[in-house]
């Protein structure tokens, strides 16, 4: 039986079609079982469909003044600085 760890770590590499039979049926009997694996894996397929999105949305140029504006914005007094 997976591990909750080994399960996320599948499903994280993206190549659970290419693994063994004997791998994807333990993941997918592990899914079957847990709850938190299950939700962990709609939330990386959320994320991934998100990424991919945002992506294409920025595949084009910025607008001129972005960097100027964020600049600015990173200069505030007001604006947390990390350590």
């Amino acid at each position: 039986m997976m591990t909750c760890r080994d399960v996320a770590l599948q499903l994280s590499r993206d190549d659970l079609n290419r693994q063994a039979l004997m791998t994807r049926a333990s993941v997918a009997l592990h899914l079957a079982m847990c709850r938190h694996c299950r939700a962990f894996a709609r939330q990386l397929t959320w994320l991934t469909r998100a990424s991919r999105q945002l992506g294409d949305a920025l595949a084009g140029e910025l607008p001129s003044a972005f960097e100027a504006r964020l600049q600015a914005r990173l200069s505030r007094p007001d604006h947390p600085r990390q350590p």
